[in-house]
């Protein structure tokens, strides 16, 4: 297995997810899937985690899978291929089901299994040069990594089949229009607006940010009344926090808020 294809950094009460295969533009490979797989799952578990950033080493948050193996033999490229799907998949559920905020910050290329990333994310900030291509259909294979479901959801039918169909690239002020984008750093700051959203995350009320994100998924699954229900429970449990209570104190004196994620 290769070592330190993605790699983690801790910030305070966030994780930093750095995908460090900066020459090859990040593309996405087996040991990448496995890697990632096991520091999401940890980071869903560990309490002292209340965000996480995900980023790419170098000018590229992720061009997609790393296709040089497919080229070299072609049978074991089918067995590779369908090993990667599991890890890289259950990476994806981690990011749906963990109780912390995520945000993708991305660059250069983001396109194929780094289009996927992006869009199971919570939040997106961009450069103004990064260049977003789902690039399935290019290599004559479907979706994967959830891009399917998320972005029929986030731009609407007709516009995802185009983006799927096309696979024509598109620039951050249309990523922006389409919604697959929240902001657009200027030119040469996109860490340090990135940093700034992450800390404000981190230091937000954690379990009331997971009860947002779960009740923001589900929204589109099922009917008013049963909506309205789950909305009940979540907002029953955050009310319970220490957050809320936090809250209140701080709304009472007249200060901000000191979260603690509890």
């Amino acid at each position: 297995m290769a070592a330190n294809e993605v790699l983690s950094e801790r910030r305070g009460q966030s994780l930093i997810i750095t995908f460090n295969r900066p020459d090859q533009a990040n593309a996405m490979t087996l040991d990448m899937a496995n890697q990632l797989f096991a520091i999401l799952k940890n980071a869903t578990t560990d309490r002292s985690v209340r965000a996480v950033m995900l980023c790419g080493a170098g000018r590229n948050f992720m061009n997609g899978l790393d296709m040089d193996p497919y080229c070299k033999d072609m049978n074991a490229a089918l067995d590779n291929a369908n090993q990667l799907i599991l890890p890289f998949h259950s990476s994806i559920r981690e990011l749906q089901t963990m109780d912390k905020p995520v945000l993708a910050v991305v660059d250069g290329y983001v396109s194929g299994a780094g289009f996927s990333m992006m869009l199971a994310s919570d939040l997106v900030i961009s450069s103004s040069t990064a260049q977003f291509n789902a690039a399935f259909g290019d290599h004559a294979i479907t979706p994967i990594g959830g891009a399917s479901f998320f972005l029929s959801r986030k731009v609407g039918m007709g516009r995802a089949m185009e983006i799927f169909m096309l696979c024509e690239d598109f620039d951050a002020d249309r990523a922006k229009r389409l919604r697959l984008v929240n902001k657009i750093a200027e030119e040469g700051s996109l860490q340090e607006e990135a940093l700034i959203w992450l800390d404000k995350l981190a230091q937000g009320p954690t379990k009331a940010l997971g009860g947002i994100k779960k009740l923001a998924c589900r929204a589109f699954e099922q009917d008013l009344n049963a909506q309205l229900g789950l909305e009940h429970t979540y907002f029953g449990q955050s009310s319970r926090g220490f957050d809320f209570r936090e809250a209140l104190r701080a709304l009472n004196e007249k200060r901000e808020a000191n979260f603690t994620g509890s």
